[in-house]
């Protein structure tokens, strides 16, 4: 039997405006389009995870308001247990999205909800051998530092998503299994500018298994990624493995998300590390097909054992 996916993050409503490209400072433009949709990174992430064929579990909070109802449903709907979902009082959390033509995006967040995660909400969620937890930066540290421990203590595989990045202490990181970066945060963790091209970012992923974690992603958005794995027996290995082209590039939102989330499931699955990352690029890739984030991950195929 397959070991559950546990993730434990944000969850946000994204509202989304398409653009024929990015405004300069000071000037207003015309939207071609606008939406409202599921996203949070953790949300994404656990969708993506379920649509690559895991058993996903999903510990986070959403406001009192229309939008945290709502957003609940349309996670269940991807074939997430949202039982761990809590409603309190207040706002939901907020994405603003701007897509450019080109594909590109920016975001601007508004925590709401997320930033009412607590320890204790995480100390509840039962966490079990060989579960595959699932962490990121927006949701309060106290509540992330929570998931490690109890995470370790249950003997639990925990993947942080580094993103973005936040002052975690020593100790923590050192009890992270699996690390997964940018370039961008990789040069943040490290103290240093962000690596360029595939040797240094492979440079930069042996460096930040020094600060603990035995496995570390950095991904490069079209160039693909790079691992590194210090766990091996052998000795420590790493590779850059390249982007999979199926199709033209329509919106980049959420594809870092969707990798996580099958990195986590092929894992689950019981994929080692190397092939894991395989199976991240392919949703990644998948994910850049049609507008949204979780909207977009029906083109994530079932991982095969």
């Amino acid at each position: 039997m397959s070991a559950r996916v546990v993730v434990i993050g944000s969850i946000n409503q994204d509202v989304t405006v398409t653009v024929d490209r990015f405004p300069e400072p000071g000037e207003t433009l015309y939207t071609r389009s606008l939406s409202y949709r599921l996203g949070g990174k953790g949300a994404n992430q656990a969708a993506a995870a379920a649509h690559a064929g895991a058993d996903v579990r999903f510990i986070g909070r959403v406001g009192s308001d229309a939008a945290g109802p709502a957003l609940r449903e349309e996670l269940a709907g991807h074939g997430v247990d949202v039982t761990g979902l809590l409603v309190d009082e207040g706002t939901t959390g907020s994405a603003f999205i701007t897509v450019a033509a080109s594909g590109e995006n920016t975001i601007l967040i508004d925590a709401g909800a997320n930033g009412r995660v607590t320890a204790e909400q995480v100390d509840a969620a039962a966490l079990r051998a060989g579960d595959v937890v699932v962490l990121q930066g927006e949701i309060p540290a106290a509540a992330n530092a929570a998931a490690i421990a109890s995470a370790r203590a249950a003997g639990a595989t925990t993947i942080l998503n580094l993103a973005p990045v936040y002052g975690i202490t020593a100790k923590d990181l050192a009890a992270v299994d699996i690390l997964v970066v940018n370039e961008t945060e990789a040069g943040l963790v490290l103290g240093r500018p962000a690596p360029r091209g595939a040797a240094e970012a492979l440079d930069a992923a042996a460096q930040l298994t020094g600060r603990g974690p035995r496995r570390v992603l950095i991904t490069l958005g079209g160039a693909g990624a790079v691992w590194y794995d210090a766990a091996v027996a052998g000795g420590p290995q790493g590779a850059h493995v390249d982007a999979i082209s199926t199709g033209p590039v329509v919106d980049t939102t959420g594809a870092g998300d969707a990798s996580v989330g099958a990195l986590a499931a092929a894992l689950a699955l019981g994929l080692d590390f190397e092939p894991a990352v395989s199976e991240a690029m392919r949703a990644g890739s998948a994910a850049v097909l049609s507008a949204g984030a979780a909207a977009s991950y029906g083109a994530i195929e079932p991982i095969r054992i």
